[in-house]
């Protein structure tokens, strides 16, 4: 019996990269030239999945073994398998290391074809399964990270990179004052407080634009409480980007008081902090992208040289 192991250090916590890794959807997204995966039975230890190849060719793996958070083997049934092997085994295991995470396939398998079969290996079965590990694993990799981003990057982190001075009224605040702050401080809202230190309203551009409309000039010697928001949406330092986006885009609204276990004010968080924090990740994301397609270009090189030496060698 062979033995191939490739191995890759990423950035998670143990729970988050166990959850990808064992995920049917993302192998089929992950894993190259696979184009989907379906459960036949079972779940964990003693699963059966079939893998659909972008050839036509589909084949059972079955997980024989399944040790949570740590590591899970999957045999291939090899009679429609496109590598010439009669057993092949997968393992993927994970092992925390310092502040890496390492992940490792490892294969063992035997190739068809007696003696010959070892030539076979040398150039085909070998490259391909290197080249195939190789590229599944910075999939995952990308996979992780995206998923770290969106949980790591929180209302807290955003927080961190604003002006920490909160400008705040008070619901007796005259609108004619609140305009001038907004004007001033060139921002969209202000933040009403009670004396205790709570959130009583939002006041908004928009609200002193609609009270001008309804009312006229004079609304500038009114109190903001008769035109401000009472009943305010809010968000908390460990809520996620994503969260964010999704309470912006689904309220129609462009700016989200943060509040602590107190409900005191933290801060306040726009529509373009959440477009810069974004930006941000684009642009990780893009040079992360580069690296691999400028990696993967070498790979593919590798494969087809790996393929003509088989091909030459044994037609």
């Amino acid at each position: 019996m062979l033995i191939l192991e490739i191995d890759k250090r990423v950035k998670g916590d143990l729970e988050t990269i166990w959850k990808i890794l064992t995920d049917m959807k993302s192998f089929s997204e992950t894993a190259p030239d696979i184009i989907r995966v379906e459960q036949v039975s079972g779940d964990a230890l003693g699963m059966v999945r079939r893998i659909h190849h972008k050839s036509g060719r589909s084949w059972e793996e079955e997980c024989k073994e399944w040790e949570t958070q740590s590591r899970f083997s999957m045999e291939v049934k090899t009679d429609s398998y496109p590598l010439p092997v009669t057993y092949l085994r997968r393992i993927t295991s994970m092992e925390q290391r310092q502040k890496n995470v390492v992940i490792k396939i490892r294969y063992e398998y035997t190739p068809k074809y007696g003696p010959l079969g070892y030539f076979l290996n040398k150039h085909q079965i070998r490259p391909i399964l290197k080249i195939f590990s190789t590229q599944l694993l910075d999939n995952l990799a990308k996979k992780i990270h995206q998923q770290n981003t969106d949980t790591s990057i929180t209302a807290a982190t955003i927080l961190k990179n604003k002006d920490p001075a909160i400008l705040t009224i008070t619901p007796d605040t005259l609108i004619s004052e609140a305009s001038k702050i907004l004007t001033d401080k060139r921002i969209g809202c202000v933040i009403a407080l009670n004396p205790q230190g709570i959130i009583a309203g939002i006041l908004s551009e928009r609200d002193i634009v609609n009270g001008l409309a309804n009312a006229g000039q004079p609304i500038l010697n009114m109190a903001a409480t008769q035109f401000m928001t009472h009943d305010v949406i809010v968000s908390h330092p460990e809520d996620s980007m994503a969260k964010l986006m999704s309470i912006m885009s689904a309220k129609r609204i462009r700016h989200l008081p943060v509040i602590d276990d107190n409900n005191h004010l933290v801060g306040v968080i726009s529509i373009g902090d959440i477009i810069n924090a974004r930006m941000i990740e684009l642009e990780q994301e893009s040079d992360a992208m580069h690296q691999y397609i400028e990696g993967r270009k070498w790979r593919e090189v590798a494969m087809q040289i790996g393929r003509s030496a088989a091909s030459e060698e044994f037609s």
